[in-house]
């Protein structure tokens, strides 16, 4: 009967030690600062740093050594972090007022970082998958960036210097790599990879300016210059190493391009203003 209850014991007193492998770490400074953290599982971190009046922080692990870091300084920014799977990584900065952050991970293996500095920014990042990278960097007022990721190894980044700006994309495969950056007020970026090895690269500097990239297939290539007031682009590739360049240098120029098959090359600079290309590229044989 001793040997019974020893045993007991010792089962109950490993199984608490088992259920004590989280790590939770949250430090407030300041006013009406709100933090909740639920962690399930083994070797889950998080560490929570809010400095300033009325921040609001909410972790959710679910699994293995996933680890989160937040940190908020200011007044009424609002992040939410849910980890779902293994090895899940984490880090969300919020600096000044009313920006707010989502983060989604399920998988193995994920890596999401966003950095808000200003007022009323706001970063949705969702990952499916594995050892997808997602990067957010804001600086301004009202900036706003979305990135979905489903697959394996996809790279994206998004970065917002001004007001207003406007990124979203969407990645379905594998190793597809998408860089945005907008400098200016008002710009927008949209860019959809599905499949293998594509590249996308949109630059924006001033005011109103969009661009919109659709890839399909394998190792596509599509970079993007846009220096101006409420220049437009819109390129198509699906199929395989195709390759795009749009320059646009002035004002309400619009460039279109469309490529469908294997190794098209187009090549669109337009200076001055109002100025219209519109480029489409296919095989022959119905390719």
């Amino acid at each position: 009967m001793k040997k019974v209850i020893l045993c007991a014991v010792a089962l109950l007193v490993a199984t608490v030690g088992f259920a004590q492998f989280n790590d939770s770490d949250v430090v407030q400074i300041g006013i009406l600062n709100t933090s909740d953290v639920d962690q399930t599982g083994l070797f889950n971190e998080s560490n929570v740093n809010q400095i300033g009046l009325a921040n609001d922080s909410e972790v959710d692990q679910l699994g293995i050594l996933n680890d989160s870091y937040v940190a908020q300084l200011g007044a009424g920014n609002n992040s939410n972090v849910d980890q779902r799977g293994r090895r899940n990584e984490s880090v969300t900065t919020q600096i000044g007022a009313l920006n707010y952050s989502e983060v989604d991970q399920r998988g193995r293996r994920n890596v999401s970082r966003v950095d808000q500095a200003g007022i009323a920014n706001y970063a949705d990042v969702e990952q499916r998958g594995r050892r997808n990278d997602a990067n957010v960097y804001q600086r301004g007022i009202l900036n706003g960036a979305a990135i979905t990721q489903v697959g394996r190894r996809n790279d994206a980044d998004a970065i917002q210097l001004g007001a207003l700006n406007l990124s979203w994309t969407l990645q379905e495969g594998r190793r597809n790599d998408t860089y945005a950056l907008q400098v200016g007020i008002g710009n927008l970026a949209a860019a959809h990879q599905l499949g293998r090895g594509n590249t996308n690269t949109t630059l924006q500097f001033g005011v109103g300016n969009w661009a919109a990239t659709d890839q399909h297939g394998v190792r596509n290539d599509s970079d993007l210059l846009q220096i101006g007031l409420g220049n437009g682009s819109w390129t198509e590739q699906y199929g395989v190493i195709n390759d795009s360049d749009v320059l646009q240098v002035g004002l309400y120029n619009f460039s279109y391009t469309h490529q469908h098959g294997l190794g098209h090359m187009s090549t669109v600079t337009q200076f001055g203003a109002g100025n219209t290309s519109i480029v489409n590229q296919h095989n022959g044989g119905g390719l």
